[in-house]
This record gives C-alpha cells, structure tokens and sequence, in this order.
C-alpha cells in the first residue's frame, strides 16, 4: 500500500473509531453471521483477521477458535479492539498493527483468514491477496466479505466515484464476478458464495460515520438523484420523513488455499 493510500486510512479511520465501534452495519450485519456459519470455525484453529477495523469479526470467531490474531493499519482502531475484547473476556485475541499488502506473519501460519468489509480500501487488491495466500496453511480457509457493485463499468465508475466523495480511503468496490476471479487467481479455490446480501442504509449516518461535509453531504444527496439506470436495483434510494434511505449490496465468498 502506498505511502499516500497509508495516510489516508489512517486518518479517516483514525477519527472514526468510535463510529465503526457501535456501528450495527459492521458490529451486528447480517454478513457477520452469514460469513460465521459458512466458514464453520474449529476449536484448534488459528485465525487471523484482515483489516479488522474495531475488532467484530475477530470477536465472532475467537469464543471458536483456538487464537485470533486482529490486525489493522490504524492504532486507533486496534486500541479499541484490545478494549471491547477484553470487556468481554476474549483472553485468546491480540492485536497487530500490519499493512494488509506486506503482512508480518510467516508463511503456512493460519488456518482462516478473514476480511470484511475492507477489501475496497486496498488499491493493490492482488498484493493483499497474495499475502493471505502466502500466510495461510494449505488446505487453509479464506472468509471474504466485501460490498460488490454491478458488472457494468460507466456505473461502477459511478458507484465508486460516490462512495470515494464520502471517503477519500475508499479504493474501489468490484463485481462479484471480479472477486471471484482474483480469488482464483492466487490458487484459493473457490468453496461457496452467498447470495447478495442488501443492507439498508440511513443516508446521514452513514455519511456522518465518515465525518462528511455538509456541501459534501448535498453533492452525494445530488449523486443519488441521477444515478444511472444499472445502479437502481442497487442503491433503490427512496426518502422519507425528511431522510434518504438507500441500500448496499454485499456478498460473502468462502475459498481454500489449494495444497501444492
């Protein structure tokens, strides 16, 4: 990741600690649960958690697992994750500062990866996975969730144009299509995909999670009036009591490192 793309994480994810900590999207959404019981954790296994941000989907999996190692590029971040795993006596989790695209463990060191709702903030998506291949054990699992937008490129463009006007760190949200293949293309074979998740989004929030502009906040309310064709199934936006609700869609893709 580069110096630049560094900075930026850090200081919109630095700020917004507090937000993603009580945050249901990431804390309680139904990807969570839908990736948990996909993966079907083991008792003996060692896991690591990509970008973990506040900490949920380690403490998910570390009551089933035998360790949970969470990392993230953001200090603040993994402070605040220390704090909530141990208000919940979770004595198996630590915490690790790491860069998702040079992570500091050995090779062949986990039996599950997971990375959720991060994948969009890498700008070298195949770096980052590439490294989780490299640390995993073979025949290990690998738990992606991510947002996924739709195959046409004008309206992926688009898509990705607003959710980077709400926060400059976002890189880019792919097709599932696209997840898929560069998945495969670092010999992690395919296990299982869900179905399309939708989440529903309360438009300030969501902005206001991000610490958003007001002019910021009347340019995306501008973006989503004249979304492209492709994108309503997607962003289905409607307003009510004043408010602007829309939806997100996400998927979760289960995949296991092909032993050489």
């Amino acid at each position: 990741m580069s110096d630049e793309q560094k900075a930026k994480v850090k200081a919109q994810f630095g700020f917004s600690t507090e937000g993603y900590a009580t945050s249901d999207v990431h804390a309680k959404g139904e990807s969570l649960e839908v990736l948990f019981n996909m993966v079907k954790p083991q008792p003996e296994w060692y896991a690591l958690d990509v970008a973990t941000g506040a900490g949920h989907t380690a403490m998910m999996f570390a009551p089933h697992v035998a360790r949970v190692i969470a990392s993230d590029l953001t200090e603040p971040m993994l402070e605040k994750t220390a704090q909530l795993a141990a208000e919940r006596g979770l004595t198996n989790l630590e915490t690790q500062l790491a860069d998702a695209e040079a992570l500091p463990f050995d090779d062949n060191t986990f039996d599950l990866v997971t990375c959720r709702i991060a994948f969009h903030h890498f700008p070298n998506p195949h770096e980052a996975l590439s490294e989780i291949a490299r640390v995993l054990k073979p025949g290990g699992i690998f738990g992606l969730t991510d947002n996924i937008t739709v195959p046409d490129k004008q309206a992926a463009g688009y898509y990705n144009a607003y959710e980077k006007l709400r926060d400059p760190s976002h890189h880019w949200v792919y097709p599932q299509v696209r997840l898929v293949a560069m998945l495969e293309k670092v010999g992690l074979k395919i296990e299982a995909v869900s179905d399309t998740l939708r989440k529903e989004m309360e438009f300030h929030k969501w902005a206001d999670r991000q610490n958003v502009s007001d002019a910021n906040k009347e340019k995306l309310l501008e973006m989503m009036r004249h979304i492209p064709e492709a994108l309503q199934p997607l962003f289905s936006p409607r307003w009510a009591d004043g408010t602007m609700y829309f939806s997100l869609w996400e998927v979760v893709i289960v995949a296991r490192l092909q032993a050489v």
